[in-house]
């Protein structure tokens, strides 16, 4: 049986934090064994915390808590492509005039070198890219 089957986008797993009903129902029908982190998310999500210690460390060290939540319920990959995934969205998406944050086309590629499916609630910026595989679990 393949371990896993779904990339988390950064604003599904704060999504997730929030307990967003239909996240986290799809996250159970699933399992959290058939989801996973890419260290790009991650890497979101410690900013984020950086962003929200600006105020004051509290608000750091909650942050740093709810990354520490992440973690005991999901893998995080490591980015071991060569490349070739993010240039080819890249190059697509240009030739489109269809520009997306390099974030979401590092995540996008990441999928596409793992056979996985990336899970978001920003369709918008996956849409186009080709032979990405891409769900919502967030219901609106």
């Amino acid at each position: 049986m393949k371990t896993k089957q779904y990339l988390l986008d950064t604003n599904i797993l704060i999504d997730f934090l929030n307990e967003a009903p239909s996240v986290v129902k799809h996250i159970l029908h699933v399992g959290t064994q058939q989801c996973c982190i890419s260290v790009i998310s991650l890497h979101e999500l410690y900013y984020g915390a950086h962003l929200a210690g600006e105020k004051n460390a509290e608000n750091y060290q909650r942050e740093l808590e709810k990354i520490n939540t992440l973690l005991e319920y999901f893998t995080v990959l490591d980015l071991k492509t060569r490349g070739d995934e993010y240039a080819r969205i890249k190059y697509a998406l240009k030739k489109m005039g269809k520009p997306v944050d390099e974030f979401d086309m590092v995540i996008a590629a990441h999928a596409l070198s793992e056979g996985l499916t990336v899970v978001t609630d920003n369709i918008k910026h996956f849409e186009h890219m080709p032979d990405v595989k891409v769900e919502n679990w967030m219901d609106r």
